[in-house]
């Protein structure tokens, strides 16, 4: 070529490659021409920062970083293996931690199942903030289930083939391998998700104590004296509109009729037959008025006040409320006792652990997260 420039000897090396720089490869040297390249992308003109292309035996050379980077691909260099990886590497830690680290693979694994798991993927899966989060919870389920007992362990594979096996059996065999399929994961890698999540709920489950659920039983009471309150009540609503929002009475004339059925009621009156004439609360008038062993906590404040203060089996005046006049009478109330409400007292105690272990302690032993493209 009338343009190469003779006698110039360099060297080449995977680092050269990578980092636009000259170096020299062990018991290599070659003859090269170096030219003044133009590089066009989609009709943009960019220019490499470092080192300049070159041609040998006809061949066009340039740097790999300069080109990967143009064309929106990571390019990684991974020692151990003399490997360039221009794109995803699925060796690429992306996340380090006490005791372990995470590769682009393993979490490319867990992401994918968020296709078959979540129901919030297809919306979220390209939010780096969604994907961190999938990060996160992977580590997290790492480090519990390390903390966790061989029996929480071994309770958590059961569970989880009980889970896959009941999947197959809802889904069918086929589509169950089609969706596992498509989603890019086995079935063995879907176990193995599920055992370390069930091992992570097994462990909070079992780090909470029967004093632990005492105390916060007594706690919740000590706070509201009615966190546990539940109470059996009837009532008859005379409402001020119908529910299409058109209205029906006045106030005044609603409490009207609300004091004539009330009365009614205290002259013997049966309040499932006076129910079912006159309340308008869809949801018991067919039973009698009925809300049997209800939490007072779930109702309105006036009629939760007067299921809590009104005297059992006593007609009481009308209670006013944002529905309209209730004409109330309390059959039955009490206190549920511990061991009804352990088991809802447990959830919130775990979900109370989990979150001071994912605010608190995580960010501690989280050393390092790494999702760039």
């Amino acid at each position: 070529m009338k343009d190469k420039v003779k006698g110039l000897i360099v060297g080449l090396t995977i680092g050269s490659v990578l980092s636009g720089t000259v170096a020299f490869a062990a018991g290599t040297q070659i003859e090269v021409a170096f030219r003044n390249l133009t590089y066009m992308f989609d009709g943009v003109e960019k220019a490499p920062t470092g080192a300049k292309g070159f041609i040998y035996e006809g061949d066009t050379y340039v740097p790999l970083r300069f080109m990967s980077d143009s064309l929106g691909k990571k390019v990684t260099w991974d020692d151990a293996t003399s490997t360039i990886w221009i794109g995803n590497n699925p060796n690429q830690v992306v996340a380090t931690y006490t005791g372990g680290t995470v590769t682009k693979a393993e979490f490319d694994v867990v992401f994918n199942l968020k296709s078959l798991l979540d129901s919030a993927f297809a919306s979220s899966k390209d939010n780096i903030d969604y994907q961190t989060s999938v990060l996160k919870e992977l580590v997290t389920n790492r480090i519990l289930y390390g903390r966790a007992s061989e029996a929480d362990q071994e309770a958590a594979k059961k569970s989880a083939a009980g889970q896959v096996s009941a999947w197959k059996q809802q889904m069918g065999s086929d589509k169950f391998q089609t969706d596992l399929k498509n989603a890019k994961v086995t079935e063995t890698e879907l176990q193995y998700f599920l055992v370390g999540s069930m091992t992570a709920t097994n462990y909070l489950k079992s780090s909470v104590t029967d004093d632990q659920l005492k105390s916060q039983y007594d706690a919740a009471l000590a706070a509201n004296k009615d966190a546990f309150t539940i109470a059996s009540v009837r009532h008859i609503l005379i409402g001020l509109t119908d529910p299409a929002g058109k209205a029906l009475r006045t106030k005044a004339e609603a409490l009207t009729l609300a004091k004539d059925i009330q009365q009614k009621l205290k002259n013997g009156g049966d309040f499932a037959a006076l129910a079912k004439q006159y309340s308008e609360d869809p949801g018991s008038k067919d039973n009698g008025g009925l809300y049997a062993d209800a939490d007072v906590s779930q109702w309105v404040e006036g009629f939760k006040n007067a299921a809590i203060s009104q005297a059992v089996g006593v007609i009481g005046d009308p209670v006013e409320t944002e529905f309209g006049y209730h004409v109330i009478k309390v059959d039955s109330r009490s206190v549920k006792p511990l061991a009804a409400v352990k088991d809802s007292l447990r959830a919130s105690a775990e979900q109370a652990q989990y979150q001071q272990f994912v605010e608190k302690e995580l960010p501690t032993l989280i050393e390092k997260i790494d999702l760039g493209q």
